[in-house]
């Protein structure tokens, strides 16, 4: 028994045979197709079931938001194989319409052997589809990712080009301010020996990063005679302060 109430329909010669068609047919779970959506010639009413079933595959159909309307394509059909014309609305609000063959509800595409495909055959082909278009997508995110950082690690590696030049500059700059503060400090001393007569590596004050450059220390060694001849071993640390002003420390050096 049909227990599914059917829209009204403006078909004053449609037989109880075929709406009993219809009720069957719209017994199964279907979306938005209304009968009012649908038309047909009067000699082609009795394909009005196939148009419902055409028209419920193409509003399930990838690619249609909103089923606009259904009629038969009058110069592709014949009484006894009709073919139907649909037109949808897809989700950016623009409309087009496909051919369904009626006998085989299956979509008219010329592109195709045979000149038909099936409306499941599409939705695998647009699952795979879209399926391939979230790989490129995710892809593309991919090497987005990658040449950001790798923009990141070269635009690092220039800032830390740029560090260690003024880096070394400065520590020659300090060097020479080292050793010319204990030239005066020493240079009165008896018998001065340099043992530290080139420029070491500095100790450093903090680990070195971009933002600014750590406080220096450099150990110089000398040795120097007493008034009385006696052999004197120093060692002396010059150092920066907070204020990056030159402190020299000068003690006695056991080797």
């Amino acid at each position: 028994m049909c227990m599914r109430k059917l829209p009204r329909i403006n078909y004053p010669h449609l037989s109880a045979g075929l709406a009993l068609c219809l009720c069957l047919s719209a017994a199964a779970p279907v979306q938005s197709v209304e009968l009012e959506q649908l038309w047909l010639p009067k000699s082609y009413l009795r394909h009005l079931p196939r148009l419902y079933d055409a028209a419920r595959l193409v509003e399930e159909s990838p690619g249609c938001e909103e089923l606009l309307e259904g009629t038969s394509h009058l110069g592709r059909s014949t009484l006894e194989h009709p073919v139907f014309t649909l037109k949808c609305r897809n989700p950016s609000g623009q409309t087009f319409s496909l051919m369904v063959d009626g006998p085989s509800l299956m979509k008219v595409d010329d592109t195709r052997p045979g000149g038909l495909v099936s409306f499941e055959q599409l939705r695998e082909e647009y699952e795979l589809a879209q399926q391939r278009e979230r790989e490129r997508q995710e892809k593309a995110r991919e090497l987005a990712a990658l040449e950001a950082q790798k923009q990141q690690t070269e635009q690092e590696r220039q800032q830390w080009l740029q560090w260690w030049e003024d880096e070394f500059a400065r520590r020659e700059t300090f060097w020479k301010e080292c050793v010319a503060a204990l030239e005066q400090r020493v240079g009165g001393m008896q018998a001065l020996e340099w043992l530290t007569t080139e420029r070491p590596e500095p100790e450093l004050g903090q680990e070195p990063n971009l933002e600014s450059h750590p406080p220096l220390t450099y150990v110089i060694d000398f040795n120097a005679e007493s008034y009385y001849g006696e052999a004197l071993f120093y060692r002396a640390s010059c150092r920066q302060d907070d204020q990056r002003e030159l402190e020299l420390d000068i003690k006695a050096r056991r080797d």
